[in-house]
């Protein structure tokens, strides 16, 4: 583990080959269940959006959704009837399940004025990413750890060369350029500083034996669990193709 923000985490893989960290990363887009709100019923809406649109936002929310609950058929039903002036928010729908709510509860849907209704009813159900993006439980990316050789002692226009890099990991003070403590992990290897001053100052390259991978989720799943999902989905799919093979 290099660092943990709130709902982010990267990681650090050692000794995995691009291919199965890449099937890791597919697995957690596609693979992995959550809920969602997937069909909505509007008995009345005098409000300046579309039926259509409002059915969208109700569809982006994230929803909390517990290990626990039966990933098979069931369904949960969300129920909203608010009158305006009033600014709707996630946490106006009450579902007939306590345990099933959205994440983020201030998340707004929709601002009503005076005299405006909405009624509906929403259905949410298990899914995946192959059914849908919004069932997707978090966004996922991976690079290869960075090597940064800075070649020279003393650089000429260090403090240029440093300020260069889109996510500020260099530190120029003077002629001596260095990489800030704990932040080589960080570098994009966008190769912005090398291709200012040249590979003979600073070079730019990459560890192919050792993969950063970050998870940044969007709270329906924590991810540890996200993670052990991926895996588990993985491995099915992998001794169904042994089978087959």
């Amino acid at each position: 583990m290099l660092k943990q923000e709130g709902d982010a985490v990267e990681m650090l893989l050692t000794g995995f080959a691009p291919a199965l960290v890449n099937a890791i990363r597919r697995t957690i887009i596609n693979n992995v269940y959550t809920i969602a709100i997937d069909d909505v019923t509007i008995y009345k809406n005098t409000s300046s959006m579309y039926d259509e649109v409002l059915a969208s936002r109700l569809g982006l929310l994230p929803i909390k959704t517990l290990s626990s609950l039966n990933k098979g058929e069931k369904s949960f039903t969300f129920k909203l009837k608010e009158t305006g002036p009033k600014a709707v928010h996630a946490s106006d729908l009450i579902c007939e399940d306590e345990d099933v709510k959205p994440v983020y509860g201030d998340m707004l849907i929709i601002n009503l004025r005076e005299g405006e209704a909405i009624e509906l009813e929403a259905k949410a159900v298990f899914g995946n990413g192959q059914d849908h993006t919004k069932f997707t439980p978090a966004h996922v990316f991976y690079h290869f750890y960075p090597v940064i050789d800075i070649k020279k002692g003393e650089v000429k226009g260090a403090q240029k060369i440093a300020s260069l890099c889109p996510v500020d990991i260099l530190d120029g003070n003077g002629n001596k350029l260095t990489v800030k403590k704990g932040k080589l992990p960080e570098c994009i290897l966008c190769k912005a500083c090398e291709d200012y001053a040249g590979s003979d100052v600073i070079k730019i390259s990459s560890d192919t034996d050792r993969i950063v991978m970050n998870v940044e989720s969007w709270n329906q799943l924590e991810t540890k669990e996200i993670l052990k999902e991926a895996i588990s989905a993985l491995e099915t799919e992998v001794k169904e193709i042994a089978k087959k093979v």
